[in-house]
């Protein structure tokens, strides 16, 4: 995705954005929602269809399971978990400036900064738990914990 404005004050129902979605470095769609529980409006702009990603993605991604029922994994449902994805990695990077972010044994934690140089507050937190990894700087360690922050969530709502 790129592109992408997620406007908070228009999402009622539904989150209110307009994207751009590439697929193999070609821009392929233009996507928005206005924010009022309709499903997302997708432009085909390139010569990938929606109903080929639809299959494509039916077949490679897990199915979702809400009660009874087992939906295949849709286009729609892919650029719902991108945006959730962008939206908290910017949200982690605007911590970052006055938290420490690490993890340590599949949980992510948080230690305020209070003005301190976040090296002296990882030292400190690392000689409580030794096996802290920090998030702020490092890419991959953000990449894990946006995925651990996204498990928890997820298992909180079954």
């Amino acid at each position: 995705m790129k592109k992408l404005k997620v406007v908070t004050a228009l999402s009622e129902e539904t989150t209110s954005y307009t994207a751009e979605v590439w697929i193999d470095g070609a821009k392929a769609f233009l996507a928005s929602n206005r924010g009022h529980g309709a499903a997302d409006d997708f432009h085909q702009v390139g010569t990938i269809t929606e109903r080929s990603v639809d299959a494509w993605l039916a077949a490679n991604r897990a199915s979702t399971r809400i009660g009874d029922t087992v939906l295949d994994h849709t286009l729609e449902f892919e650029v719902a978990a991108l945006i959730g994805r962008i939206e908290e990695a910017k949200r982690l990077r605007r911590a970052f400036r006055t938290q420490l972010v690490a993890i340590d044994d599949g949980k992510v934690y948080s230690y305020s900064l209070k003005g301190r140089d976040p090296s002296v507050v990882a030292a400190a937190a690392r000689r409580q738990r030794p096996g802290l990894r920090v998030v702020n700087g490092d890419e991959q360690a953000l990449e894990e914990a946006i995925d651990l922050m996204i498990a928890q969530a997820d298992q909180a709502s079954s």
